[in-house]
C-alpha cells in the first residue's frame, strides 16, 4: 500500500507540474517577425509589358492608357488638348515599331491582376502572434493619445497620396491608449493578427476618405522602433 500511495503522489505531482508548465509555455510563444511583403499572398509572376520597353516608352504607354481611360469615362472630350497629345504619343510609339494595342491590352491585364492580388490577404497569418514595424496613422485623436489607428508601411500614407492597397494596411486596436510623440515616428507592433477586413473613414487634407484594411491586430504592445 505504501508503494501504491507513493506512485499516486508521484503521478499527482507530475500533473501538478504540467499544469503550471503548460500556461508558461503558451505565454512564452515567440512572435513571428513580419515585413510588409509578408502580407502579400504569393502567386505566379504577373506579366509586365513595361519591362520590355525603355523608361520613356513605358512612361508614354502609361500616359496613353490614362488618357484613354479618361476619355472612356467622359472626363475629357475627343478634341481636348490632352486627347490630341495622347494621339501624338501613340503615333510616336508606332513609328518605333511597337504594337500599341497589344501592349495596352497586356498593360490593362497587368493592372487588373495587381488590383486583385492587392485585395487578397495571407490566410495563414490568421491567429498568428506577430511583430512588425510601421507608421501610426490615427483615425481619431484624444489629445495626443490614440487607441485605434492604421498601421501603414510608409510616412504620409492616405494623407497626400492614394491609400495603400488593402493588404498593406493593418487596423490596430490597443488595450490602452498610446501617447503619440510624432506622427512620423516608426513603431513596433506586437499582437495577435486576424485576417478580417475593416472599413474606416478618416479625415484628410481634402476632406474624408474611406479606407479598407485587410488585417486587424487587437490588444497589442506598441514600442518605439529600433533596429
Amino acid at each position: 500500500m505504501l508503494i501504491g500511495r507513493f506512485a499516486l503522489k508521484s503521478v499527482l505531482a507530475i500533473f501538478f507540474v504540467l499544469g503550471w508548465l503548460l500556461p508558461i509555455s503558451a505565454q512564452a510563444e515567440t512572435p513571428r517577425q513580419l515585413e510588409w511583403d509578408d502580407l502579400v499572398p504569393s502567386g505566379a509572376p504577373i506579366d509586365d509589358p513595361l519591362l520590355e520597353l525603355t523608361t520613356n516608352q513605358g512612361f508614354e504607354l502609361e500616359t496613353i492608357a490614362s488618357i484613354r481611360a479618361r476619355r472612356e469615362l467622359g472626363m475629357i472630350s475627343d478634341v481636348a488638348d490632352e486627347a490630341e497629345w495622347g494621339g501624338e504619343l501613340e503615333a510616336r510609339l508606332k513609328k518605333q515599331g511597337l504594337d500599341i494595342e497589344a501592349l495596352l491590352q497586356r498593360y490593362m491585364k497587368m493592372q487588373m491582376a495587381i488590383k486583385e492580388r492587392n485585395g487578397q490577404v495571407v490566410e495563414a497569418l490568421d491567429g498568428a502572434l506577430i511583430r512588425m514595424p510601421g507608421y501610426v496613422l490615427p483615425l481619431e485623436f484624444e489629445g495626443q493619445s490614440v487607441e485605434e489607428f492604421l498601421l501603414v508601411p510608409y510616412v504620409g500614407a492616405c494623407i497626400h497620396v492614394p491609400p495603400p492597397p488593402r493588404n498593406q494596411m493593418v487596423f490596430v486596436r490597443l488595450n490602452q491608449s498610446f501617447a503619440m510623440k510624432d506622427l512620423y515616428e516608426p513603431v513596433w507592433i506586437t499582437g495577435r493578427m486576424k485576417t478580417r477586413g475593416v472599413n474606416k473613414s478618416m479625415n484628410v487634407v481634402d476632406g474624408t476618405i474611406d479606407v479598407s484594411a485587410g488585417y486587424v491586430i487587437e490588444g497589442t504592445r506598441i514600442e518605439p522602433y529600433e533596429e
